[in-house]
């Protein structure tokens, strides 16, 4: 005979026909809850990994003055997207201070995907280690996309007296400041060359800043500097042109462009700091638009237009991701700060 439950009805009472099946409706009530929470949460989950897609025109900041290496990447890169992208891609350049003024308005930016500068050079490698910044390169940026690497040529009048990088080290180290050169900017990566070369060589130059490689250029060509800085693309015009002549390169290796000017570490002076250029947009950017942003210039990187000018140019083409790109700036960053302090 089955003993009666001390509460009857209850869901826990084994020996109720009535319980037990009471549980069973309880239990299959709180399984299809779960399920439709679940269901729920997978469903928010798989919108939030939905792919992005801009719906307003993208810009990208240039730090420097137009004609120059940045300049030309971010509207060789534009062109390559137009057919990728459904909304304008805009190039603006806020040039000064050495290209922080673009880094900095990109650093203030909202994270959404629609503002990008060009960086990985002086404004995220070098201004930094000669003067406070309102950002930090290694953490207020994600990096997209590497896009290049740029060696620093020395270029001097056609009509110089300095034949080559010897000569010019000979007058340089017996008149100090007698000798000036044109960078892109106090504290900017052709201003960090010139003072790592300085405290290897033994000598004082001038310096003058410019807001760009393309005005310091001008510059020396018009005779208001003695040499200038500038990468293999920026100098190419002027040296066809006849107007320039590259004495020395501050890389690991020779130029192919200048396949018989010398690097300085052959000179017996190790200097070799490469200018490194990619897109970075503001940290806190969202995995689904760094994608699309990175597929998309990854491809732009890829398309006829981009290559021409790339061959046209000489660029030395260096792609990495986002995560690869940022370890260069923050290496580069680093070795910069090493040789200054030497």
């Amino acid at each position: 005979m089955t003993q009666p439950c001390a509460r009857p009805g209850s869901p826990v009472c084994a020996s109720d026909p009535t319980a037990l099946g009471g549980r069973r409706h309880g239990l299959a009530r709180l399984a299809g809850l779960s399920a439709l929470v679940l269901g729920t949460a997978l469903a928010g989950s798989a919108a939030q990994a939905q792919a992005w897609v801009p719906d307003k025109p993208i810009t990208i900041l240039v730090g420097f003055a137009p004609g120059g290496s940045a300049d030309q990447i971010a509207r060789n890169l534009a062109i390559g997207a137009k057919d990728l992208s459904p909304v304008p891609i805009l190039v603006v350049n806020r040039p000064g201070a050495a290209g922080t003024l673009a880094a900095q308005a990109t650093a203030q930016a909202k994270p959404d995907g629609y503002t990008m500068f060009v960086g990985g050079g002086s404004e995220t490698t070098s201004v930094g280690n000669h003067s406070p910044l309102n950002y930090d390169s290694r953490t207020s940026f994600r990096s997209i996309i590497k896009v290049a690497r740029l060696p620093s040529v020395l270029v001097v009048r056609a009509d110089s007296p300095y034949a080559d990088m010897r000569a010019l080290l000979a007058v340089a180290k017996s008149a100090p400041e007698k000798l000036s050169y044109g960078s892109t900017g106090q504290g900017g990566i052709f201003h960090s060359t010139a003072l790592v070369r300085e405290k290897i060589s033994g000598i004082k130059l001038l310096h003058v800043p410019y807001k760009g490689a393309a005005e310091s250029l001008l510059a020396l060509a018009g005779g208001q500097v003695d040499m200038a800085f500038g990468a293999p693309d920026e100098v190419r015009a002027l040296v066809s042109g006849g107007r320039l002549r590259p004495i020395a390169v501050f890389s690991r290796t020779r130029v192919p462009a200048y396949p018989d000017v010398p690097t300085m570490t052959e000179l017996g002076y190790p200097v070799a700091i490469d200018n490194m250029k990619g897109l970075m947009a503001p940290a806190g950017l969202p995995d689904p638009v760094y994608q699309w942003l990175f597929e998309t210039f990854r491809k732009a990187m890829q398309s006829a237009e981009f290559q021409q000018y790339a061959r046209t140019a000489g660029l030395n083409i260096d792609f990495a991701d986002g995560p690869a790109f940022q370890r260069d700036i923050n290496d580069g960053y680093e070795a910069i700060g090493r040789a200054l302090q030497k």
